[in-house]
């Protein structure tokens, strides 16, 4: 799940150079041969540092050094509710106020976001992965004095037509993630006032072939990705409206090697990601070109 509502990051580009930027990408043949929590750390010129399969514990302690060295996270994704693994990309800006919470259950996550906002602070992006009682939700919180709304345990249906109410309302979707089963999804996301692009047009329940027809096909209507999650059973959530984020390189279907591979490279290049989730072993990013 990928925090989207920072136009340097917040939304991707239809093309770049001449052409739509359409890489989907076969998972890894083979894993690396340990399958306990490791991370991947790049210091780079735009200082990201990102870090993959860290469990709440590792979460909890990076959390609190990169917050004092001056590190907010772009991007945060939790995944295997048994044994949850957290998915991040951090960036530095010393000028936001954030609060990272990891374990949440479905039943304190509604609690944890009503106290955060007494105490000044919304919700900005929202993970979670799993079924019921055993479901386990990450949560990033910003101070702003932006209107935040955010929403939980929404039916596919439930959640497109809130959608539309939103983006009729001025409201511009900024985080989304998919959680539940094949068979009912569920998501949780959150909208800004005041930085609506446009009406919004949602796709639920896409395999990887159909969401690069997709977005071929939306780019031609002038609409781009601007939010992206990964459903249980492989699928794909894609939020489209208008936007203006340049250069834009999408990668589906990665593995988790393939994905860390990937990022190093894009990071290198001078890209942000705009949207980043996973899901059953499946990780989805979109990048987009830093602004100079």
């Amino acid at each position: 799940m990928r925090r989207t509502q920072r136009m340097v990051a917040l939304t991707t580009a239809l093309a770049a150079v001449t052409a739509p930027l359409l890489a989907i990408a076969s998972p890894a043949a083979a894993e690396p041969a340990k399958t306990t929590a490791s991370q991947s750390v790049q210091n780079l010129p735009l200082d990201l540092i990102s870090l993959d399969a860290l469990t709440g514990t590792q979460l909890t302690q990076r959390v609190k050094q990169l917050l004092g060295k001056g590190y907010v996270p772009e991007a945060l994704s939790v995944s295997n509710a048994a044994n949850p693994q957290y998915t991040s990309v951090w960036i530095k800006d010393t000028t936001r106020k954030v609060n990272v919470l990891q374990g949440l259950s479905a039943t304190n996550l509604q609690k944890t976001i009503s106290d955060q906002v007494k105490a000044g602070l919304q919700p900005a992006m929202i993970t979670g992965t799993g079924v019921g009682a055993e479901a386990v939700f990450a949560a990033v919180f910003e101070k702003t004095t932006a209107q935040v709304k955010s929403q939980l345990s929404l039916t596919a249906e439930a959640f497109a037509k809130v959608s539309a109410e939103m983006s009729a309302s001025g409201y511009a979707i900024s985080s989304l993630d998919v959680y539940g089963t094949a068979e009912r999804p569920l998501y949780a996301a959150v909208w800004v006032a005041g930085a609506a692009t446009g009406s919004v047009q949602v796709t639920l329940g896409q395999t990887v072939e159909q969401r690069g027809q997709e977005l071929l096909a939306k780019a031609k209507q002038g609409l781009q990705p601007v939010a992206m999650a990964v459903e249980p059973g492989k699928l794909y959530t894609t939020v489209w409206s208008k936007g203006n984020a340049t250069g834009l390189k999408e990668y589906l279907n990665l593995s988790r090697l393939t994905y860390k591979l990937q990022a190093t490279k894009m990071e290198v290049l001078g890209y942000v990601p705009t949207s980043l989730d996973t899901e059953g072993g499946v990780f989805a990013s979109i990048w987009a070109k830093a602004s100079s």
